[in-house]
Order: C-alpha cells, then structure tokens, then sequence
C-alpha cells in the first residue's frame, strides 16, 4: 500500500473506499471485492491521475512474490466490472491510471438517493458539423417511440443526445448509465433521476412513470448494462405507449419499435472538393483548436494538411478534440507525423469530460471489455486490415487454424459452421458500432484508423499478430492468383483489385520474413494489375522485392519469373532497361534448362528492343525452334510470338508485316478468350494502320476500340485514347482534339501515362500557337522525365516536329525561355492552354 494514504475514507463518483476498514461501499451499500482486488484498488487510488508501472502494482499488491502480469490483467479486469469500464484507463505497455476525482469522504457532501433532486439533460455543448442529425431527429422525438442513437465510441452520440434534450418540448430527464456496474442497478439510478423519493415503489414501472410525467426519457451509455436497459424500455412503453425514450449506445436496444439512428463520424472533405472550413470534421478540429489557441488561423496552404489530419482521424469526433489540442504544441506538421502513432498521441481530453473519454484509449478500453472473447478475437483480426475488407476474405483470415494443422482435414459441415459463427460475431461487432460497413453490394468491413490502431495493439499484445499476418498474406495471395488466371472474370479481377491497400501492407509484412511469398504476391498483383489505374503501385511493390530476388534464396523459378515480369512491366513504359532485364531472365532460364520460360523471356527481349540495331532475329529464330518442337504448350505461346514478330517488324519499318502479324495476334487473342490482350493488340493495328497512311480506317477502329472496351479507364481505353488524339492530329481536326482531350487526359494521367503531352505540342504547333507550343515542348519533357518513360518512337517524332515548327517563328532566346516556363506548368495549366479556341487565345 502507498505509504502516504492515511486510513481515511475516500470518494470517487458513487463510490466510497474505506482503507481501513478494507471496504468498498457504493451508494452506501457494501461491495463484494476480493482482497487482491481491493489492495489494487487502493494502490490505484493512492496514485490517482499518474500512470502507475506494471511493476508499481505487482510490488504493491503481491509484495515479495514474483506474480505473472496476467494476474494483474485479471484483477484490474475484475475491478472494471465491479467500477464501470472508465474509471481505470489502461496505457498500453507500461501500466494504468486511475482517472476519476479523488476526495476525503469526511469533507464531502454527499446527500443520500432520496434527496437527489430531479436530473435535466446536462448543459448542451456547442455542437459543431451536426445541422444534419439534428434536422432529422428533432421532429422524431416529438412522436412516442424510442430513438436509440448508436454508433462508436467518441462519435459524439452523447454531445448530440445533450443538444436534443435542451430543446426538446416538456423537458427531459438525463439517466447517466456509465457508473453502473449491475444491470440491477438500473431502476434505482433512473428513479434517483426522476426524483421519484425512496418508497418502495418508486423503481418500479408505475413509479417511474409517475415520476416522469410526461417528459422525454434520456438513456445515456446503455451498452454495458444493454440487456436491462432494454427490459425496463419494452416494461415502461407496456404501461404507456405514449411515452418517449432516447437512448444512446454502442449497440441497439433491440425492442419492438425501436428507430436506430447510427451516428456516423463527421463529414470529411473529397479530393476533388476544395476544402471547406465548414466541412464537419475540418470545422470541428478548426474550432478545437481556436480554443486551444486563438492564434490559430489555417492559410491556404495548411488546408491539403487539415484535409489529411481529419481523415487519418477519420472525422471521429474525441480524436478530433483530442488532436487539436496538440496544434498549439507540434503545429499542424508535427500532429500529422505524430499521427502514426495516434493512440500514444490522443490522450488529452477534458478533465471535465467521462473519464472513459479522458484519452482515446481510455474509450477504446471501456468497448473493448464489453466484448466476449469470440468478439474480441476476431475486433483484433480486422486490425490486419487496411481500407477494409470483404466477407469472404474475413472469414478465410480470421478462420482458426483447425484440425487440418493435426494432420486432420476438417469437413465442409465444420467450415460451414465456423464461417456462420465468424459471421455471427462479425454482426455483433457491426451492432456495436466497431466495424464499420459500406453501402456496396457485396459490403466491405473496415474499422476505423484509431480502432485500427488499438486492435493492432491487441494483436501484438496477444502474441497473434504474425500467425494472423501470414494468414492475411496467404489469402491475399490466392485472391490475386484468381484474379490473373487465365479464366477469370472481371468480378474476379475486380474483387482482387479492390485489395489495393491490404496487398501494399501486406507485401511490405511479407518481404523482410517470408521474401518467397512476398515475391510470389508481388508478381500476382501485378499480373492482375497490367491494364488497371494502379499498375505503377504494382511495379513498385514488384521492384521493393529486388534484394529478396538477387540475395536471398530464393528458388531459380521464382527468380525468372520476377525478372521476366519486371522487363513486361517496364517494356510496356518503353523504359530502356526493359531488355536488359529481359536478357537477365533469359540467362536464367537457360541455367534452369526450362525452355518454356526460355520462350516467354525471349519474346519480353524482342517487344522490349527500342531501335534497328537492337537484333532481335536470334531471340525470333529460338522462339520459332521452341514452338515447333513442343506442340503441347499452351496455345498463349503462339500469340505471343505473333507479338513479337510484330514488334521486330516495326523496328525494321515495315509496317505491312507488322500489321498482318498484329491481325494475326488479335485472332488468336479472341480465339483463346483473352479480351484484354485483344483490345491490347487492337490499338497497335491502329498504329500499323496509321503507319500505312490509311488514317480514316485507324480513326473508325479506334473509336469502335474505345466503344467496346468494357472498363473505360483500362490501361487499353488509354492507349486508345492516345492513338485517337494522334490521328486527329494527323487529320487536322484540332476541334475534335479539343473535345476529346479532357477525356484522354483523365485515363491517360490515372495510368502514368505522359503521352498527351507530346500531343499537345504537336497540335499547338500546327496550329500555328507558336508561344503556347514552346511552353508545351518544355512541360512535356518534364512530364516525360516524371512518369519514368522515356522520349522514343512516336512520342519522340512528335515533339521533334513540334519543336522544328516553333523554331521557324521564334528566335533561340525566346524559344528558351518559354520552354523554361513550360517546365513550370502543372496539368491544369497545361490543359487550359491547349483547351483554350485560338480566336480566345488570339484575344486574349
């Protein structure tokens, strides 16, 4: 016991601690509580409002023993649920802190139950980014029935429920919830409330109804004591049906004609929105902070950065408050840093606020102990997941290891019923508010950053997290795979796709542990990701793996199959180091003596060769032998040295040869039911054809490719996209140029694509925009630079033409300069300068 607290009574809320005596009363009632939990108690108390150490506590409460942590676990788990979740706040790794106010009993006033006066809904707050709730919940509380707001802990459920009862007609009558520890308890405390005196009956249904006379009943913090709170509502609305409830909780009631209203977080700005200060989640954090410090007055260019602060936040409302009162300290760079470890960070409430919403964890621990074991497992597994996730893959990962791992495989009745039992615990978490589901059909689950945050925590703390990680990883893997097979439909590409985030985590977890499955992921995604927005994401997770690949041991296949599918990715950029890479592979190969990998790694050298004097004839003549010797390869084998056949053809300009070996190639990609390589190969006979000079025929092909691509943002759609701006060019149809640029950027800039700007200069120039198309000539090399692609073919002709033209009006000074200040334009300027009609340019 601390040496410096005396044998004294002391008080805390309803509750009184009599060290000497070693008695716990509450509501002057004694406590049952076991010796070991008592001298903790003490131990607590004695040090109220600082963190005390693990080893603080062991020494006081086991002196001279060596006890396992998990027995103080136990005790201050014992002594949550005798005191409430939010009187002992956990600090994670270190200790506890015992967070409510300490007084002498001695000095304190402390008039019994019967002489409580009538409670109102505490004073309201100012409420800030809530017009709309309020909107549609004041006209709803003037009917009879029961309004449950629920939602997670610190959305602010009860700072809306205040604002609603101060202005609700009659008055209201305010039972706070969080202190009780027994559902028993219920009666007496909304009797205390109501005023309804200490007679026998005055917790009953008849005297509480007496006692609340027609006045809104207020419920606040139902979810630990849910089940009584529910029967008292269903018995008192029995007795009277035109009584009116509001109860606020982490999950719903449950009772016949209940409204659940889910409080969501604050608004949060949109990328493509300009921030407004007005936006809920921005304007509660602005005022939080203005509180804080009145000097505080975000400029122009702070808001990308409250934009980023409120959504790591994710607009929920304690993390907002909590965060802002760190502005005034770190500044508004210093709190997004610190946010990476925001559990740490969030731990300054109000002292005159709950104390379970003292700190951020302090809230999370009063939802977590709520929860049974089953749901507290699987609220620590969906902590592996980023940008959330869909069922199925929940299930596969929070799926325990069963009696397959002894050697025994488990039945499909088992599995179904261990999914159906995940499920089930999956719909108590969404009740309560813990994981948050979408409105798309199938939903994804996702918990909340700061949740996110806690749940790793737990994960960590439990000795799970690399077992669920792996699982994690795993199933990512066989998603992905799916998704690349040869087979697959675009739900399968589209299902692994939307793991975008999930695969970057767990790729990164995967590399420094287990390198084969994080190459093996790698290469799958990037399979899946070849004609989608993210490919870029893809290669660089693809290139995260090179030290993986050349240093550690790794088997030769895999080896091959990295460098091959590296030289894929970088040829279709036109980066120069593309053969190399493939040549790289192709070495390996023939270490492996694997001659269908020797096959696809040659035909990688051919598509990835840039110029005439790259030979490609001895890659061509192996490819041929290969083919012909082995009749039972796969039918893609074919097609892909109708590809190649055609890449070497262009090298060698004939264009006639080129375009036969293209048709050739689109054949076969129909005839195997590969749609995306033919709508791939369809936009190089557009430029065979161009090359050939028949422009009218290109130009009907491509606007039939880019009406029958199926995802209009493809990596396909924007490669035709960029043969339509060429031939428009060619035709001299600047108009039609215009309308269909803002069309061509928007795919072209989602895949990292620079080819527009090569156009624009182009078409600048031959309209005779002289000064505009220097600037485009010096903003389209920056863009090139940027992207990573290199000036080569096509691209390179066009700038080339464009910088000869500009040069025949404007002398070497003035050409310079205003290819400086292209280098400066960003894309919007870019394309208002090329938007623009040349009679507005000519005016202006």
């Amino acid at each position: 016991m601390d040496p410096g607290l005396t044998g004294d009574a002391l008080r805390f809320g309803r509750y009184e601690l009599q060290p000497g005596e070693r008695r716990l009363l509450a509501d002057g009632q004694p406590v049952a509580i076991g010796a070991r939990a008592f001298d903790l108690l003490v131990a607590l108390v004695s040090r109220q409002g600082r963190l005390v150490t693990k080893n603080e506590l062991l020494e006081a409460v086991w002196p001279g023993l060596v006890v396992e942590e998990a027995n103080l676990a136990v005790q201050v788990s014992g002594l949550r649920k005798v005191l409430g979740g939010d009187l002992i706040a956990t600090v994670p790794g270190h200790g506890y802190r015992f967070t409510a106010r300490v007084g002498s009993a001695a000095s304190a006033e402390t008039p019994g139950p019967a002489s409580l006066p009538p409670a109102s809904a505490p004073s309201a707050p100012e409420l800030v980014g809530r017009d709309e709730e309020l909107a549609q919940l004041r006209p709803a509380l003037a009917s009879p029935g029961c309004i449950t707001l629920v939602g997670a802990a610190g959305v602010g459920k009860t700072s809306l429920a205040r604002v609603l009862a101060a202005g609700v007609e009659g008055g209201a009558v305010w039972v706070d919830l969080a202190a009780l520890s027994d559902g028993a308890q219920l009666g007496a405390a909304a009797a205390r409330a109501m005023g309804a005196g200490s007679g026998e009956d005055a917790s009953t249904v008849p005297g509480l109804l007496r006692a609340l006379c027609g006045r809104l009943l207020v419920l606040d913090n139902a979810e630990h004591v849910i089940d009584a709170v529910a029967a008292l509502v269903a018995q008192l609305f029995t007795a009277d049906r035109t009584l009116r409830v509001m109860a606020t909780s982490q999950a719903p009631l449950a009772v016949a004609g209940e409204r659940v209203f889910r409080v969501e977080p604050l608004a949060l700005p949109h990328d493509d929105d300009p921030l407004d200060l007005h936006c809920g989640a921005v304007a509660l954090f602005v005022e939080r902070a203005r509180a804080a410090d009145q000097r505080f007055r975000p400029g122009p260019e702070q808001l990308p950065l409250l934009r980023q602060i409120c959504r790591r936040l994710d607009g929920l409302p304690l993390a907002l408050e909590m965060a802002a009162a760190r502005v005034n300290v770190l500044g508004l760079v210093g709190l997004a840093r610190a946010l990476e470890r925001p559990l740490s960070l969030l731990n300054a409430g109000r002292r005159d606020g709950a104390a379970r919403h003292r700190t951020l964890q302090a809230a999370l621990d009063w939802s977590h102990d709520l929860l049974s074991p089953a749901e507290q497992r699987l609220y620590r597994t969906c902590g592996v997941f980023t940008g959330g996730c869909t069922l199925d893959l929940l299930v596969e990962v929070a799926r325990p290891p069963g009696p397959a791992s002894a050697g025994v495989e488990a039945g499909p009745v088992d599995d179904e019923e261990q999914r159906w039992g995940l499920i089930d615990t999956l719909a108590q978490l969404v009740d309560r508010s813990l994981v948050a589901t979408d409105a798309l059909d199938p939903p994804r689950y996702r918990l909340l950053e700061t949740m996110r945050a806690d749940a790793l925590q737990r994960l960590a703390a439990c000795g799970e997290e690399e077992a669920v990680r792996e699982r994690h990883a795993r199933a990512l893997l066989a998603l992905v795979q799916r998704g690349r097979a040869h087979d697959a439909g675009m739900a399968d590409r589209a299902q692994a796709m939307a793991e975008h985030a999930n695969l970057r985590e767990a790729i990164a977890w995967a590399l420094p542990r287990l390198p084969e499955l994080a190459v093996s992921m790698a290469l799958a995604t990037c399979g899946v990701a070849t004609f989608s927005p993210w490919r870029r994401d893809a290669l660089a997770w693809l290139e995260s793996c090179e030290s993986a690949v050349e240093t550690g041991a790794l088997p030769g296949p895999l080896r091959v199959r990295w460098w091959r599918e590296r030289s894929r990715q970088r040829l279709m950029s036109r980066d120069p180091r593309a053969r190399a890479m493939a040549e790289r592979a192709c070495e390996l190969t023939l270490e492996l003596g694997d001659e269908l990998a020797e096959f696809d790694a040659r035909s990688n050298v051919v598509r990835a060769s840039m110029a005439p004097e790259d030979d490609t004839e001895p890659h061509l003549q192996a490819m041929r032998a290969l083919l012909a010797r082995h009749p039972e390869w796969p039918p893609v084998q074919a097609l892909l040295l109708a590809g190649a056949e055609a890449v070497a053809c262009e090298l060698r300009q004939d264009h006639e040869g080129m375009l036969r070996h293209c048709l050739r190639q689109h054949e076969l990609a129909l005839q195997q039911g590969r749609q995306a390589e033919a709508e791939a190969v369809d936009t190089n006979i557009v430029h065979a054809l161009q090359r050939l000079g028949r422009n009218d025929e290109a130009l009907q092909r491509v606007r039939a490719v880019l009406a029958r691509i199926a995802d209009p943002l493809s990596a396909n759609a924007a490669y035709a996209w960029n043969g339509l701006l060429s031939l428009l060019i060619v035709l001299g149809r600047y108009d039609e140029f215009r309308t269909a640029a803002p069309a061509a950027a928007q795919v072209l800039r989602r895949h990292g694509l620079p080819y527009l700007a090569n156009q624009y200069a182009l078409a600048l120039a031959r309209e005779g925009r002289a000064e505009a198309a220097a600037r485009m000539v010096g903003y389209a090399r920056k863009t090139f630079e940027a992207c990573g692609v290199a000036v080569e073919g096509a691209a390179a002709t066009d700038l080339a033409n464009a910088e000869r033209l500009v040069r025949q009006r404007l002398d070497e000074g003035l050409y310079a300069t205003l290819e400086a200040a292209g280098r400066l334009l960003d894309d919007a300027a870019a394309d208002r300068l090329v938007l623009q009609s040349p009679m507005a340019a000519a005016i202006d």
